[in-house]
């Protein structure tokens, strides 16, 4: 069972990269140069197609996880008008020693004996065919997810041997989300995690030597019940970052900064590596979900065409995830 308060939506901009000397750049151009794909007919529904097709023959395995698309017709879709593919995986981590629970009954778990375990996954793409920059939203759970595994097939379906190299999608946020999580939290804490620290502290060799093990972390929180609002982080970095450890600069070491939601008390942690912070889009409160933390997938389809909207008016913003 997913516990429900740790369903996210994570989105990504996708940008073709071609290669170098190459003049052309826009999805239609790519999907012209996929073999099997008939130029005279709707190219995005041929993309679609061919798309669909890759995902419904079976169990695509990357590393030790496999997804396949849900055998629900109803789960999936497109839209030529608006240029968008949406759809459900079914899929997880695969693996002899494993279980997995039916997902009408989580409770009940059968042996896994080498197959893969059944979650089901939320993907929209947006792809229009006179650019060459598109978005893609992924919805995972709390543990494992297939979402870097997705993300890799569809890096492999943008490569073009000689004319585009796999493109490298980025995590961005929706200002929308960004404002509402800003406006409605506190810092609890900021810390600093590095494992060279150190040798900056002591010259005791055995020290050291135990550390390469470790991360030493510096911790900053609030006392008691004090709120320091997150427009207020970058005055904190600013000033710790530029402090200094016997020539170790606290600027070098990784950054995190927790926040708590004042209304649902959740906290997340975030990387920062600029002066700003960045927080998930958590489904609950947003999309119906179920008692397994499943998503309305029907919801959810039409909660990330609202906020397509937003990214195509550029109202978001780039992300460091963790």
């Amino acid at each position: 069972m997913n516990n429900p308060e740790s369903v996210k939506l994570e989105v990504f901009t996708i940008a073709l990269k071609p290669v170098a000397g190459y003049e052309n750049n826009s999805f239609k151009d790519l999907i012209l140069n996929i073999p099997g794909v008939i130029p005279e007919n709707n190219l995005f529904n041929e993309f679609y197609q061919l798309f669909i097709n890759r995902i419904d023959e079976g169990y695509t395995e990357v590393r030790n996880k496999a997804f396949t698309l849900s055998t629900n017709v109803q789960e999936y879709g497109y839209n030529v008008t608006d240029e968008i593919i949406w759809g459900v995986l079914k899929g997880g981590v695969k693996g002899s020693g494993k279980t997995k629970s039916p997902l009408n009954n989580r409770e009940t778990e059968e042996d896994l004996s080498g197959n893969v375990i059944n979650d089901k996954y939320f993907f929209y793409l947006h792809l229009p065919l006179e650019s060459s920059f598109g978005y893609l939203f992924f919805h995972i759970y709390g543990g494992e997810s297939i979402r870097k595994e997705f993300i890799q097939h569809i890096r492999d379906l943008f490569s073009i041997r000689g004319k585009y190299n796999k493109p490298e999608p980025s995590a961005i946020l929706p200002d929308s989300i960004r404002d509402e999580f800003k406006n409605n939290s506190k810092v609890v804490g900021l810390s600093y995690l590095t494992n060279t620290l150190s040798s900056s502290i002591t010259t005791d060799a055995e020290f050291s030597n135990l550390c390469k093990e470790y991360s030493i972390e510096i911790s900053i929180k609030p006392k008691g019940v004090n709120n320091i609002p997150p427009g207020k982080i970058g005055i904190l970095n600013r000033v710790v970052s530029g402090l200094t450890f016997n020539n170790f600069q606290l600027s070098r070491a990784q950054k995190r900064v927790s926040l708590q939601n004042l209304s649902s008390k959740k906290t997340s942690t975030f990387e920062l590596d600029t002066n700003d912070v960045m927080p998930r889009i958590y489904l609950e409160g947003k999309v119906p979900l179920d008692v397994n933390g499943t998503p309305n997938f029907v919801n959810l389809k039409l909660f990330c065409d609202d906020l397509l909207r937003e990214l195509v008016a550029g109202q978001y913003t780039r992300i460091a995830r963790i």
